[in-house]
């Protein structure tokens, strides 16, 4: 029997173009949306007034923005836990270059709208940056996955991971607890499935000529076992344009920063297809049945 992606059909998702966390609070679906701000300003560069740069809350169904909780930080992801949302985001600093994120903040909210002040929970090593962010929770304990640009593990991203009993105060795991050694791991997700006990890791595979999204699994974040290589979990097009109305003539080459929930009973993902140069577009598919047989089907 030929195998499958569950993940069948998608949808553009229209004034959205960076990475999304779709998360459930109350019952509803809503999404975190970073954005940048040189999409405002065509023909300027992803640098362009990036301390400008933020992330928004939408609730889907009224297609409403509920709070814009900071700027000058991207790379932010939320993880929602027992009647609040915390999110976790890369700060820009004041001083520093794009992209020179030292420091990681945390910040929470019962209700979407009124946030508490950030929180520095990671802080990078000497001689990296720090970017993409993952939380879960997992055995009792929550992990973050951050990826890293240090060159003790080339090439350009490595992913590494950190634990905590209440979210705020984070112990690194130690270089042994690693992603990506050897090849280019980016736009980065974790889930746990309890049932079956494993680690699910998405991350962006480099093909040579361009970029798709698959998923690797552990059960101790170390030992780490990739799903076949023809079964990717989003891919791209090259024959497709991005935006012709945007940006004509340029044509997909990379499926990257795919994100999951769950919600009633069925598996809401959202992803970025683009050229990694600046021109991209959201996508988002819903697939039937939970998240983890969604992520199972890649192995079975």
């Amino acid at each position: 029997m030929t195998w499958q992606n569950p993940l069948q059909e998608c949808t553009l998702v229209a004034g959205v173009r960076s990475e999304v966390t779709p998360f459930v609070f109350r019952d509803r679906l809503y999404r975190l949306e970073n954005f940048v701000r040189f999409h405002d300003f065509p023909g300027t560069t992803p640098e362009y007034r990036f301390h400008e740069d933020g992330f928004r809350i939408r609730d889907v169904a009224g297609d409403r923005i509920i709070s814009i909780p900071l700027l000058n930080h991207y790379f932010a992801t939320a993880f929602p836990w027992e009647g609040r949302v915390y999110v976790f985001a890369g700060d820009y600093g004041e001083d520093l270059p794009w992209w020179h994120i030292r420091r990681t903040v945390m910040i929470s909210s019962d209700d979407l709208i009124t946030w508490t002040k950030p929180q520095v929970v990671l802080e990078a090593d000497p001689d990296e940056r720090l970017f993409n962010y993952a939380v879960c929770h997992a055995r009792g304990k929550f992990y973050l996955l951050y990826e890293t640009d240090d060159q003790r593990w080339p090439p350009p991203f490595t992913l590494r991971f950190c634990v905590s009993d209440d979210l705020l105060h984070w112990q690194k795991l130690g270089p042994e607890y690693l992603y990506g050694q050897g090849k280019y791991t980016g736009g980065p997700a974790l889930y746990f499935d309890e049932i079956e006990d494993w680690f699910y890791c998405l991350y962006l595979e480099d093909l040579g000529h361009g970029w798709e999204t698959r998923v690797t699994r552990s059960r101790d974040l170390r030992t780490w076992h990739d799903a076949p290589p023809d079964r990717p979990v989003v891919t791209f097009d090259p024959q497709r344009e991005i935006d012709p109305a945007t940006w004509p003539g340029v044509k997909e080459a990379s499926a990257s920063d795919l994100e999951l929930c769950e919600f009633h009973g069925n598996t809401v993902a959202y992803w970025i297809n683009g050229d990694q140069q600046g021109a991209m577009v959201e996508y988002t598919g819903t697939i039937d049945g939970p998240l983890v047989k969604f992520l199972r089907a890649f192995f079975a």
